[in-house]
């Protein structure tokens, strides 16, 4: 007989955003489950974390455990990119990225969002959703039994595959990422490596394991080209590392997996939100491995999608901003990346005429000039009279305000790169329609003093400054 299970939000894959989605929903007090194909932990590719998913591990609760969990940090990198000459970079003194064993980090974060009421259906395989009148159906083979799950809303944090199915734009040339991990004698060094060649980027990385991932990114014409399948897999994958010094790292290395494959195309989906359904992490877009921030991008998709979704439940009159909100974050992260993985591909001279390199250095878009400022004491600074840059404007735009999404006020100005209502925690758009012409620094800043004190005021002033959104009063402005 088939089991019945209703819930609110109904989250299809237990990766990182899918997990981060399910704990911050059920947080926030909505009924959760998830339903996850497989059991943990398992083995999974992308075991390198940027610093900058510390805060996102945090603001989940659950950055204590990660750091208790025995992970290694990534301390250094041996990197050989701009030339044949290699350089140690080391990672700045704040806490250092981390190298983890996906199989155990992704059980973790799951494992937290059991622990805060998240109904947990796993291993299960569920078929295609259903669109119904009031919400979604999913029938998961679970225990062996069948359970017809219905949900008001519905996550698809399934990656690539997406459930849900639905567009995807490619926003990057066709790569594939061939890996394996491998084991020696004597490590030389716990550092991570990078380097470019003729046909391909290479990332190498020692694991908590012991093991040592080394992957190649190349242009999956290469395989056709050369008639490689599942049986010349190895030998072209160990051809390729042969080229480069990734195996430097050990005496004596063995790979100890096979050869492995998987698709490192960028991409984005066309429509990763409607007023049922939400798409997260890599079923929402997929960025450039250079900048190894898959994690932290599916985290930030999580912890954004997770307001914009609690908005649409629980305050239907805000839906429009929400949807908004979502799919312009989708783009810009889309977009900020891309232009940056571009402009990293150019800073390669040693390979620039070679197609695989050519394919990925896009020429620069043309970008705003930076704005001109001259060195000034800051004494000189204070008393020069400054009004706001003329091309600046208030806009409306969605802004998460506490746990829901809001329309705000937002400062506007073709050197931003998109508009902003809040610097740290202040709410700019009455600042700036309080802002008189032709006031020096400490008088502007005494213009704000109802809303922020003196001292605050003036360090959003020094924002404004450095972001080249103040020009300087005429003498025959009025004072």
């Amino acid at each position: 007989m088939e089991e019945r299970l209703e819930t609110e939000v109904c989250v299809i894959g237990g990766g990182p955003s899918g997990a981060a989605l399910a704990l911050r929903l059920a947080r926030l007090g909505h009924a959760v489950c998830l339903v996850e194909r497989h059991a943990f932990p398992r083995p999974h590719v992308g075991e390198s974390l940027t610093p900058g998913v510390w805060p996102l591990l945090d603001a989940l609760g659950v950055g204590e455990m990660v750091r208790q969990a025995g992970f290694l940090p990534a301390r250094e990198a041996l990197v050989r990119w701009e030339d044949a000459t290699g350089r140690r970079v080391r990672a700045p003194a704040r806490e250092p990225g981390v190298l983890v064993d996906r199989g155990r980090f992704d059980a973790l974060l799951l494992g937290a969002a059991a622990s805060a009421g998240v109904k947990v259906l796993q291993p299960a395989v569920a078929r295609r959703p259903e669109r119904k009148a009031d919400g979604w159906e999913l029938r998961v083979l679970h225990e062996g039994r069948w359970v017809l799950v219905s949900a008001r809303f519905l996550a698809d944090a399934s990656g690539r595959a997406s459930c849900l199915g639905g567009r995807k734009v490619p926003v990057s040339t066709r790569t594939l990422a061939l890996y394996g991990y491998w084991r020696g004698e004597i490590p030389h060094g716990p550092e991570t490596r990078v380097e470019a060649g003729p046909d391909a980027w290479y990332w190498g990385a020692h694991l908590p394991d012991g093991t040592f991932n080394a992957m190649a990114f190349v242009d999956p014409e290469s395989l056709r080209e050369r008639g490689i399948g599942r049986r010349t897999l190895e030998p072209f994958y160990r051809e390729l590392l042969g080229r480069s010094g990734l195996l430097g790292a050990w005496t004596a290395p063995r790979l100890v997996s096979g050869a492995l494959a998987c698709d490192a195309t960028c991409y984005r989906d066309a429509e990763p939100i409607g007023e049922d359904f939400i798409k997260v992490g890599e079923a929402s877009f997929s960025l450039d491995p250079l900048s190894s921030s898959g994690v932290q991008k599916a985290l930030q998709t999580a912890l954004s999608g997770a307001v914009a979704v609690h908005t649409l439940l629980v305050r239907p009159g805000s839906a429009d901003a929400a949807l908004r909100f979502y799919t312009d974050d989708q783009r810009y992260s889309v977009e900020q990346h891309a232009a940056w993985a571009a402009g990293y591909y150019r800073e390669q001279h040693g390979y620039e005429e070679r197609p695989f390199w050519k394919r990925r250095a896009l020429p620069s878009p043309p970008t705003l000039a930076p704005p001109e400022v001259r060195p000034v004491a800051g004494d000189e600074l204070q008393h020069r009279r400054w009004r706001l840059a003329s091309e600046a404007s208030l806009v409306d735009t969605p802004c998460i305000v506490g746990d829901v999404i809001e329309v705000r006020r937002a400062l506007s100005h073709p050197r931003l790169a998109r508009p902003v209502a809040y610097v740290d925690g202040v709410e700019l758009a009455p600042l700036v329609e309080a802002m008189c012409e032709g006031l020096t620094m400490p008088q502007l800043a005494d213009t704000w003093a109802r809303q922020v004190p003196f001292r605050q005021g003036v360090a959003l002033l020094g924002w404004f400054y450095r972001q080249g959104l103040l020009s300087e009063a005429a003498a025959s402005d009025p004072p």
